[in-house]
């Protein structure tokens, strides 16, 4: 793939990244958002390396204080609140998503789930430790309070509409021409 390919893809899937994150329902300090959905689609669709440039660009964005994360956040202090440990997240997540799933492979459906629940697990696993220690450290509560809160806001809570967007993926999935545009992008 030449880079300008590379660049410009990936440079997509971080817009979408970036409006996933204001499609945002606040219900404690980790906001629900649509983000995820397009963070495992950049790998499934792009491949690894694209999952992986477009987050990475996503949060080199946020970085410099575009305000590209969820309420049009973004700069330094954004990575020292409680979604810090998802967004780390996303490049590893992307990037695992497009290292299971290869679309010129028949059990597309199973693989595409396999990559979205590895995917998603990765995000907790980051995000999770993550608010509890900021929990414990900067939200005042006690480790093993922050330890039950951080289960509760900052993965239980997620669950129904990770399916949902995990159930949407599959679809779009399943759709021959997204099933082209997949083998086109990972061709080139």
């Amino acid at each position: 793939m030449k880079t300008s390919q590379l660049i410009a893809i990936s440079s997509f899937f971080t817009s979408l990244t970036f409006l996933g994150a204001q499609l945002a329902l606040y219900v404690g300090p980790v906001p629900i958002t649509f983000q995820t959905f397009f963070v495992i689609l950049s790998g499934l669709i792009g491949g690894a390396r694209i999952g992986l440039v477009s987050q990475l660009l996503y949060l080199i964005l946020g970085l410099f204080g575009l305000p590209v994360f969820a309420g049009f956040r973004g700069g330094l202090t954004v990575f020292m609140g409680p979604t810090a440990g998802y967004l780390f997240s996303f490049p590893i997540a992307s990037a695992a998503a497009g290292l299971i799933f290869h679309p010129s492979k028949n059990k597309i459906m199973l693989q595409g789930l396999l990559a979205c629940i590895i995917s998603e697990i990765l995000v907790y696993g980051v995000g999770v430790p993550w608010i509890i220690y900021w929990l414990s450290n900067f939200g005042g509560i006690y480790i093993f309070d922050a330890f039950s809160s951080a289960i509760l806001m900052g993965a239980l809570i997620f669950l129904p509409g990770d399916a949902l967007k995990i159930i949407l993926i599959l679809y779009l999935l399943n759709r021959k021409d997204i099933q082209h545009l997949i083998i086109r992008i990972r061709a080139s």
